[in-house]
């Protein structure tokens, strides 16, 4: 079963790549697409990549997109999407939606990223074929990186693509209320649900984390802030570890606090300090979340 989560765990890994440091000709995603579409071009080098990104990564999901089924042009790919009833207002986007950016404004939109934080002020994105930062090609910079794109930013459409259970881009069918569906990702949904129940901030995120443990548990998704030198941490994080008599009580995430979860709910028998794709551990304590909620009344 595919969900958001599982399409976002699927890209966050995919950061850092770089078509300069790729010694083969063209990109990965490039030759992938010519692969899956008898087109040799798109495998060549110079050939902008953004949108051959977001189709690989939805297909490595298990995410079918609208025919003809992969991508390497943004307008033919937002109008595929809204052939199909999916697209959806431009400030309203979730996590694993894609948005366009249209950057000289002339209605033709130019670049593509996956929502990976839904904010009130634009978007947290992972996006193929840009630069790091501020500075550099925005839409043709070489790399995947993680952006916030404020909605100044030439944001310009959003479309959803057909998770599990989704049968309109209205009825996403991943998370009503607080209720959480198990799928084994700890993102935002699962977040907003623990801070809840523990009366701490309920914005979604797991702030001020170390960066060292984001590659060991790809399934830590969305709202995770990854940084190289953590200070504060998260409330969440230190209300867990004051809850279960954890110490130290650092507001630090890591594998004393993965492996008692995995202790404390059960994962099938996974006791390692690691939170895999589609964790069993992660699925027990979601479950184990949406018992609670619902013994409070809380949908």
């Amino acid at each position: 079963m595919t969900t958001p989560n599982k399409v976002l765990a699927v890209a966050s890994r995919e950061i850092g790549y770089n078509r300069w440091d790729d010694e083969a000709e063209g990109t990965k995603y490039g030759r992938w697409y010519a692969d899956h579409t008898n087109s040799p071009y798109f495998g060549t080098s110079g050939v902008p990549y953004c949108n051959m990104f977001t189709s690989w990564v939805l297909a490595q999901a298990g995410v079918k997109e609208p025919a003809p089924g992969h991508f390497a042009y943004t307008p033919y790919c937002l109008n595929a999407y809204r052939n199909i009833g999916n697209g959806v207002g431009v400030r309203d986007g979730r996590p694993g939606d894609l948005v366009f950016f249209d950057w000289d404004d002339d209605g033709v939109v130019d670049h593509i990223g996956i929502i990976e934080v839904a904010a009130s002020w634009g978007y947290q994105t992972i996006e193929g074929n840009t630069s790091a930062g501020a500075y550099g090609s925005q839409g043709n910079g070489g790399g995947v990186y993680r952006r916030t794109r404020g909605w100044d930013s030439g944001i310009s459409a959003v479309v959803r693509p057909q998770y599990a259970g989704t049968s309109s881009a209205h009825n996403p069918g991943t998370t009503t209320g607080y209720q959480i569906n198990p799928d084994g990702y700890w993102g935002i949904a699962t977040t907003r649900a623990w801070q809840l129940l523990q009366g701490t901030t309920q914005d979604g995120i797991v702030s001020d984390q170390d960066v060292y443990w984001r590659d060991q548990n790809p399934g830590l998704t969305t709202g995770w802030e990854w940084v190289e030198n953590p200070t504060e941490g998260s409330q969440l994080i230190g209300s867990l570890q004051n809850a279960w008599g954890l110490t130290p009580q650092d507001n630090l995430a890591g594998p004393q606090l993965f492996k008692f979860m995995q202790d404390y709910y059960g994962s099938a028998g996974i006791h390692d300090g690691r939170f895999d794709d589609a964790s069993p551990g992660i699925i027990a304590m979601q479950n184990a979340i949406n018992g609670s909620l619902a013994k409070r009344g809380i949908k």
